[in-house]
């Protein structure tokens, strides 16, 4: 940064033909005391730089002749330098490189972005605090006229859902997810994204792609860990919660075969833990039914890319050569015992006759 304040107000002056008194009565300062600013022998108040600068209709930084920093560009550069450090091992100095561009460029959301997530990977239980206070700072921020801010809300919530989960702490966590499923179905989002270009929507998509997967890995960590005790009725909520997430984001079942397995797989869970505890009947058909239209359409995926503006760019591939795979397992859920008082319903049988032949 380079201060020429003496040299910028006379050039101001001159530019628009006014005596140092003039200045001077406006400020309501001496003329003598505007005299020793441009001869550089002092300068301002700091309180008067906002009044001069509107004097001349310019801005403090105009004023003070601060070069703008062309951020684009530096990111870039902090961008290369920190990847190459992270390529090789060297998390910790690639922190370090975040830290120093987050000094230069404390208002930038893609900085703060880039600084959260180091945070993470470097160590995230060293570095909680750290990581938790630029998340939510992130999470938090409205500031108008940034592009994709929706976008930088998602990547909070991603980690900090799983930074939670991992830390056990799963009602925080799942508090997390559920901010998710707004941010996924937001045409805020979609636009924002589609204005900020090609690049940033393809880096959207693996985000999204990558989050999805994690949360359904996490809720199976839930449902099978022995050593977390939250209860059926937690267990359903995730369930109900990361099903709803899936088909907010793959709309329309545009989605790839072990996608459709995910999806079978959590409304078959849900249907399970509702007839295992003998409730409700038209909740356990619904999920059920689910499940097996899941399982159905799998069979068909074929190499293709993905229509949601949040998966922008993304390739499913064929189905697999056993393209019958969840088909099978379906037939093995509908044959637990779980599902011995509704055995006998048309409904159910008409499942069964699905899976028959296999």
């Amino acid at each position: 940064m380079n201060l020429y304040l003496s040299d910028k107000l006379k050039e101001m002056r001159s530019k628009k033909n006014i005596s140092q008194e003039k200045l001077a009565q406006y400020l309501n300062v001496s003329f003598q005391a505007v005299s020793k600013w441009e001869n550089g022998n002092s300068y301002p108040d700091i309180t008067l730089l906002p009044d001069i600068a509107r004097f001349f209709g310019i801005t403090v930084d105009e004023l003070l002749c601060v070069e703008k920093l062309d951020e684009n560009k530096l990111f870039k550069e902090y961008s290369i330098k920190a990847g190459e450090l992270f390529r090789v091992g060297k998390r910790d100095e690639a922190l370090a490189v975040w830290q120093e561009a987050y000094r230069q460029m404390p208002n930038n959301i893609d900085v703060k972005e880039m600084l959260m997530s180091s945070y993470f990977d470097t160590d995230k239980d060293k570095y909680f605090h750290e990581f938790i206070g630029f998340a939510t700072d992130i999470y938090n921020d409205d500031a108008e006229g940034q592009a994709g801010n929706m976008y930088y809300k998602g990547q909070a919530i991603s980690q900090l859902a799983r930074c939670y989960a991992e830390r056990g702490d799963m009602e925080t966590a799942q508090k997390w997810a559920l901010k998710s499923v707004p941010i996924f179905d937001s045409s805020e989002v979609i636009s924002a994204l589609i204005d900020k270009g090609d690049d940033l929507l393809s880096d959207v998509a693996f985000c999204t792609y990558w989050f999805l997967e994690e949360l359904f890995y996490m809720t199976c960590r839930i449902d099978n860990d022995d050593s977390i005790n939250l209860g059926n009725a937690y267990k359903q909520r995730c369930f109900e919660v990361v099903s709803k997430i899936f088909e907010t984001v793959y709309q329309n079942d545009d989605m790839g075969f072990e996608q459709l397995q995910h999806l079978y797989n959590l409304h078959q869970g849900i249907a399970g833990r509702e007839a295992d505890g003998g409730k409700n009947e038209d909740i356990v058909r619904r999920h059920l039914e689910r499940a097996m239209e899941c399982c159905e359409k799998s069979v068909s995926v074929k190499n293709h890319t993905l229509t949601h503006p949040m998966l922008y760019g993304w390739a499913v591939s064929d189905a697999p050569s056993d393209n019958m795979m969840n088909l099978k397992m379906m037939k093995k859920t509908l044959a637990e015992k779980i599902y011995d008082d509704v055995r006998s319903c048309e409904w159910f049988q008409k499942l069964e006759i699905k899976t028959a032949a296999l």
